[in-house]
This record gives structure tokens, sequence and C-alpha cells, in this order.
């Protein structure tokens, strides 16, 4: 998920690591498969993930992918996740079909450089003016600001388009959960696309910044990533490095 190259495809995507509670298997979506849903690429789920968290057998991961075959290089805005949209992962715990735990995901965009059409701008320790800038600009302005190596603070002036967003807790089904708002007093920043490293010379370094502890063993995540999917293909010449599906006798996901 936080490799350094620019991926071929990529999709939004919410990370969130629990203690675990329960856990089955989880089966892949597709890809803008519904003729209403390839209108609103946003509200797009591409694919689910739950699995046992690798680096803490007592806990599990969940991964909800949205809004799917990004290309990194399009601008200017860089796919932001959308306001509108409440993005929700819910967990049935007890195999009866009805949400026992969910987990809201509500973005908030904020325009820092309204004169900048690029959402990402930035290189090395900022770009002036040239000696020769005519007016009103005099010479040695500062004109572009530097690399981006962070999410807020020094570092960050470049992110034109920055996201926040919360992450609220429910317990209980549809009709009188409980609500927790679990990043209270705290600012969550979406990680933003990798916009190559003239403007983010250490991408991975600040995908680990938008990495963030909730309490209770509770870590989230939420930016654009590596997209997993491949193809499935059928029985027929299915190459050798596709590896059997076993839900589908005689299929392969590659």
């Amino acid at each position: 998920m936080f490799e350094s190259r620019p991926p071929v495809a990529a999709r939004l995507a919410l990370a969130i690591s629990l203690a675990l509670l329960a856990w089955t298997p989880a089966q892949a979506a597709n890809h803008r498969e519904a003729p209403i849903t390839a209108l609103d690429h946003k509200a797009d789920i591409a694919d689910f993930f739950a699995f046992v968290s690798y680096d803490d057998p007592s806990k599990v991961t969940f991964i909800l992918d949205v809004d799917p075959l990004l290309e990194p290089a399009n601008g200017p805005t860089q796919f932001p996740f959308d306001p509108e949209i409440l993005y929700t992962i819910k967990i049935d715990n007890d195999f009866d079909a009805i949400r026992d735990v969910a987990f809201e995901f509500r973005f908030q965009t904020e325009i820092r450089l309204p004169g900048v059409f690029q959402g990402l701008v930035g290189a090395g320790d900022g770009i002036p003016a040239p000696a020769n800038s005519p007016a009103p600009i005099p010479p040695g302005t500062p004109i572009v600001p530097p690399a981006i190596t962070a999410l807020d603070g020094p570092g960050s002036d470049g992110l034109g388009l920055r996201q926040t967003y919360s992450v609220t807790l429910l317990r209980g089904g549809e009709v009188g959960a409980t609500r927790t708002l679990l990043s209270e007093g705290q600012t969550l920043y979406a990680v933003p696309s990798n916009a190559g490293p003239r403007t983010m010379p250490d991408y991975p370094a600040l995908t680990d910044q938008g990495i963030y502890d909730l309490g209770d063993g509770v870590r989230v995540f939420a930016g654009t990533v590596e997209d997993p999917f491949g193809s499935i293909s059928g029985p027929p010449s299915t190459p050798s490095t596709c590896v059997p599906m076993r839900s589908i006798p005689g299929w392969r996901v590659c």
C-alpha cells in the first residue's frame, strides 16, 4: 500500500485496523460494473477487504476502496474524496446479516491556494520570481512553494487542496445505535496522491504521517493507494501466475 513507485492504476482507500471482533474471508467486488455507479466514481466501491492484521494477529484490518482505475499523472485536483458522501464500513459479528458495528468517514475539503488551479504544487526549497519579473511581482517574490514534505505545518504549503476527515464509531443496529466520535481532539489528514518526486520527494514518509492512532487499538488511514485488483480469467489457457479461486472451482484470479 505504501510503495514509493507511482502506481499504474490507483484508487482511493480507507483503511482501519482494530481489535479482532469476528472475521470471515473477504470477497472482492468489481470495478464500475453498474451503469449508475459509473456516473458517480467517488461513490463506486471497487473492493472491500477484511483480514487478520499482518503485524498483530489479535486485530483485524478493513480496507474500503472507492473510485477505481485512477491515473496518478492526471490533475489538477488529484482525486480527492467526496465531502457529500458518507463512507461507511459495516461489520456483522454474529452472522445475522444485521450491522453490529460501523465506522463512518466524513471528509471536508480545504482550498488553501485559491489562485492556483493545481491541487498540489511545490518544488525544492521553493521557486522565486526571476530577476526580470514584470510588475507588479517584484523579483525574488516566492512564486512556487517548497516541495511537499508534510501534511500540516512547515512543508505543507504546496497542498493547495487538502482534506481532513472524521471517524465515528457506531455500536448497534440501524435504529438506536450509540455514536462515538473516535477522531475527537485530532485533525486527521487524507494523504494526497503522489504528484511525483519533484513535488513530493519522499512520498512514503508522507503516507506514514497519514496513519493515525485513535486509541483502544484503532488506527486509520485515508489516501490514494495502488490498485491490487488484476483480472479474472476463466479456465482455458490460464496463465501460470494466476492464483486458484476457492469459491469458483477451475477459475483463477490474476
